[in-house]
């Protein structure tokens, strides 16, 4: 399950994944976009007898539609092994915003707990799973306008490490990784003054990714891990 799969980073995610073999649903809030992105994958996304990325019409932070969309999974493939949190975004603001504080707090933690909360059902029946989740370098340090979402991103890396501790009797790792600025077309485009050579890019992102998806990484859960590029 990929949650966040129409944006830039979570596109990547679902090519490796479909790339690696594995069967991938996407919680989407905009179906269309779901089915432009199955379109465009076509090659990797299976046949209607046979299919390998499924769409599920889910906004992650609605516990009822994630909890529809993971019966949706079990139903079809029987299992569900692994999460990526990867739905998130970026709002400046002041330190005293507290509106936008809340639309960080609704955009960054609210769907990666509601998102975990519904994969982690048919993970701890079976005694296995993989949660990996979207921090921020931004979370070592506060900055100017960047409150809320240094909050959000700090959370989620407490979150990580709290999960991490409670579910490790039942074969479940949960780690996260920490990116500092990503380069994708909408930061490139927000900063064109800036160097996109130094930062990480998507597919670096997608391999770690990957890794903490896969049974390899059983021994490594509850870390923080930086992905910073040449910065």
């Amino acid at each position: 399950m990929v949650t966040g799969a129409t944006g830039q980073l979570g596109r990547v995610v679902v090519r490796r994944y479909l790339e690696a073999g594995a069967h991938v649903a996407i919680a989407v809030r905009d179906s269309a976009k779901g089915e432009a992105m199955r379109a465009e994958l076509a090659a990797l996304a299976g046949t209607p007898d046979e299919l390998r990325l499924l769409v599920l019409a889910a906004d992650p932070s609605d516990a009822a539609a994630m909890e529809r969309a993971v019966d949706e999974v079990v139903r079809r493939w029987g299992r569900l092994d692994v999460l990526a949190n990867v739905a998130g975004g970026y709002l400046s603001g002041d330190s005293w915003d507290i509106a936008a504080i809340e639309r960080q707090w609704d955009t960054n933690v609210r769907t990666a707990v509601v998102a975990t909360a519904a994969c982690l059902r048919p993970m701890r029946a079976r005694g296995y799973g993989r949660i990996v989740s979207m921090g921020s370098f931004s979370a070592q340090r506060g900055t100017k306008d960047n409150a809320g979402y240094a909050m959000a991103k700090t959370a989620i890396l407490r979150w990580t490490e709290s999960l991490a501790s409670a579910v490790k009797a039942d074969g479940i790792t949960a780690n996260a990784i920490l990116p500092s600025i990503i380069d994708t077309s909408e930061n490139r485009r927000d900063m064109p003054k800036a160097d996109p050579s130094r930062w990480v890019s998507p597919d670096e992102i997608a391999s770690l990714v990957l890794f903490l998806s896969s049974a390899e990484a059983s021994g490594i859960t509850g870390a923080a891990i930086p992905a910073v590029g040449r910065v």
